[in-house]
């Protein structure tokens, strides 16, 4: 049964903005029955790659419980994307973290329901959490509460936890070698683990996933794991339109791996590629500024007729081993665009299976990059489900292009374009 934890006299949530840019007001309490109304709005995010809004609060009456985070999001300005999040932290830093970003809330869909969970560890100290808003625009909130609920410990210990992570992490890593595993299996394994539900091994399989520095490793939570594989939802449209004599598509993300979801975006966008070739002679675009990762197979299938069936790329293990990637052909891919000329556009935000799709086109023949160099995190991770139903994504590998090519610090385009410079412009210029 959930439970609200207000105490004493309601008071109006506090609210304070994440940046200079950061422009929030608020009425009402997220303790109370009726939650809190908050308003979020930027004219900028500046050097930030957001905006929010966040409170914090005592995290002693929330600890060992999992709290629930509900509201209703709708941006009314701008083109970007909403999302909540709230975050455990201990003396040393953040113990635990859960986002509503992997289904964004975005302008001219009318308010949208949203809701978290998660586990308090017994260490924390603060509770903090918000809304996010990742461009210039406002973003309202209603009806956000905060309540809580004991936890169930589905009988897996949290021993059991941090003994499976230990032993899948030091057989599998990239970056393994960067661990001292007989001080992390003597430190982590206490015996205390085991009256302990299994969420409470969450910040310490964290802690370990830390000291590999491979920045890319992470865990999901058992919701977080089954959404992951019951969905695929695209980062936002996928768009494609002619520009006289070349042909443009902005690829996004996608997160999830649910297999009729990931078809239905291969097929789209092999479709609008192949609704595009006839007038493009010129070549194409191929946008991969906004596409911050997620399931790389249904993005590079959907590209195959600008990438070819030949080898594209693959994931190099820490043993040397290369795994080539074979995309699966579609029937809506059966025109041949592989000898086009093709500029592709990265930055900051191209990230993960992003940058996967990027390494998929360096040493192209007749391919050029526009932009900024992208996120770093040009690596490959695998999913090891976690004894209570969650899941261990593990960076295993390095991503190589078709000359065996490694990107540790990311794609680093050929043109570099500013602030004040089109990245289109430049790439239409350079097809022609």
């Amino acid at each position: 049964m959930l439970g609200l934890l207000s105490g004493g006299v309601s008071a109006d949530t506090v609210w304070k903005g994440t940046s200079v840019n950061s422009i929030t007001s608020g009425t009402g309490d997220i303790l109370e029955d009726g939650g809190a109304d908050l308003r979020l709005s930027a004219e900028s995010t500046g050097t930030e790659k957001f905006v929010g809004a966040i409170t914090s609060m005592d995290a002693r009456p929330f600890q060992g419980r999992e709290v629930r985070l509900a509201g209703r999001l709708r941006v009314e300005d701008g083109a970007g994307s909403a999302a909540l999040w709230v975050r455990a932290d201990g003396a040393n830093g953040r113990l635990a973290f859960a986002s509503s970003a992997g289904a964004p809330v975005r302008a001219g869909v009318g308010a949208q329901a949203r809701e978290l969970r998660l586990y308090i560890p017994s260490g924390t100290t603060t509770l903090k959490l918000g809304v996010t808003l990742d461009s210039a625009g406002h973003v309202a909130v209603q009806g956000l509460v905060l309540t809580a609920e004991a936890a169930t410990s589905g009988g897996v210990s949290a021993y059991d936890m941090v003994e499976y992570a230990l032993t899948t992490i030091r057989a599998n890593a990239l970056n393994a070698g960067n661990v001292d595993w007989s001080a992390e299996e003597k430190a982590r394994l206490a015996p205390a683990l085991k009256s302990l539900p299994a969420q409470e091994a969450y910040g310490s399989i964290r802690a370990v996933l830390d000291l590999l520095a491979d920045r890319h490793s992470f865990l999901q939570h058992p919701r977080e794991a089954a959404a992951y594989r019951q969905t695929a939802v695209a980062s936002r449209d996928i768009e494609a339109r002619q520009m006289q004599d070349i042909g443009y598509v902005l690829v996004p993300g996608l997160r999830g791996t649910e297999a009729s979801a990931g078809e239905a975006f291969t097929s789209q966008l092999c479709e609008q590629i192949e609704r595009l070739a006839p007038t493009s002679a010129k070549g194409w675009i191929v946008d991969l500024r906004q596409n911050t990762g997620g399931n790389m197979w249904p993005m590079l299938s959907g590209l195959q007729p600008l990438l070819g069936n030949g080898n594209i790329g693959a994931s190099r293990d820490r043993n040397g081993t290369a795994t080539a990637w074979r995309p699966e052909s579609r029937r809506a891919c059966g025109v041949d665009l592989s000898s086009s000329r093709v500029a592709v556009l990265v930055g900051p935000k191209t990230a993960s299976s992003g940058e996967a799709v990027a390494v998929a086109f360096r040493a192209r023949p007749g391919t050029r990059f526009f932009g900024q160099p992208t996120a770093g995190l040009a690596t490959a991770n695998r999913s090891y489900p976690l004894p209570d139903g969650g899941a261990l994504r593990l960076t295993r590998a390095v991503m190589v292009d078709r000359s065996g090519e490694a990107y540790p610090d990311g794609i680093k385009p050929e043109e570099r374009v500013s602030s004040d410079q089109d990245a289109i412009d430049m790439a239409a210029a350079w097809l022609r």
